[in-house]
């Protein structure tokens, strides 16, 4: 894959279109050296942001507990995305919202720096997240060494670039172990997520997912529940120990850049993705939300109070 500071396009920066190799910040940039940096992936479906509105509101949400305010509205930053998308002429493909401190200071404090904007779109190759066939043939998991802190510890509901730190080691880890993501347990030892992606089981018939009470509320898995809700599917949220995995008949992740992707493994532990019709019907579902043809709405619970 070509490397990201080496491609060619126009990237949106603090309020213009700029040529891709000129989207660049100071080394001595607040955001890079104390992880004052937040972001948003998108998925582009027929030229279009798929829930941008919802992942624009949760931007504002992620900065708000960050102690800082973006500077651009939510309208102008719509604008901006189908600008983008549209100058790049992509069909199908990933959005990149990002917003940081500037470099007016370096020190832990920050009252007073400057916030920095971009959006980047950019095509999805073929097996981006995981393999071509791993919608058939499902992914293998295993549980990583390190825990999402309590909420109580870390700011654990922004989508904040620090706090995948910890998603980042684990998934080397186990990717140099020869699994495809590992999966990531709270502070009490519960299953929370994989490193990018939140966690489903089903179980004769109902679906089973983990509190999101250490991690972001997942747009995708917002997504999910509703699919789930209009199809008269069960879902139970709790509480999930590392021992639910071997009780269940089947396991799935769902993202922004995964989508829905079936688990044929976690730590050992088979399922068969095949036979598994409340995973494939989910699938289907999600299919025709973003294609367009479906008709579940999705909550969009960052949304500001009227």
């Amino acid at each position: 894959m070509l490397p990201f500071d080496r491609r060619t396009g126009h990237i949106w920066y603090d309020g213009s279109l700029v040529e891709w190799s000129e989207a660049t910040l100071h080394v001595l940039s607040h955001g890079l050296h104390y992880a004052s940096s937040i972001f948003e992936g998108i998925r582009i479906y027929r030229g279009e942001p798929f829930l941008l509105s919802h992942h624009l509101d949760r931007l504002a949400a992620s900065a708000r507990i960050l102690d800082f305010t973006l500077e651009y509205d939510r309208e102008v930053l719509h604008k901006a995305a189908r600008d983008v998308v549209e100058r790049a002429g992509i069909t199908e493909g990933y959005l990149r919202v990002n917003a940081w401190r500037g470099s007016e200071i370096i020190q832990t404090a920050a009252l007073h720096t400057s916030v920095h904007t971009t959006l980047a779109a950019w095509e999805l190759p073929a097996g981006y997240y995981a393999a071509t066939d791993a919608l058939d043939k499902g992914i293998r998991l295993v549980t990583g060494r390190y825990r999402r802190p309590s909420p109580a510890y870390a700011p654990v509901k922004s989508k904040a670039a620090g706090n995948y730190m910890i998603g980042t080691v684990s998934k080397n880890e186990a990717l140099r172990a020869g699994y495809d993501d590992a999966l990531l347990l709270d502070d009490r030892g519960n299953f929370v997520e994989a490193t990018g992606a939140h966690l489903f089981f089903t179980k004769d018939g109902v679906l089973h997912t983990p509190t999101t009470r250490c991690t972001i509320d997942g747009i995708t898995r917002a997504a999910v529940l509703a699919l789930a809700a209009h199809q008269g599917v069960e879902v139970v949220v709790g509480d999930l120990p590392p021992a639910f995995a071997q009780e269940a008949d089947g396991a799935f992740l769902c993202g922004t850049a995964c989508e829905i992707l079936p688990v044929a493994e976690i730590d050992g532990h088979g399922y068969e993705v095949r036979g598994n019709t409340l995973l494939h019907s989910l699938v289907t579902g999600y299919r025709g939300l973003v294609d367009g043809s479906g008709d579940v709405e999705v909550p969009n619970a960052w949304a500001p109070a009227p």
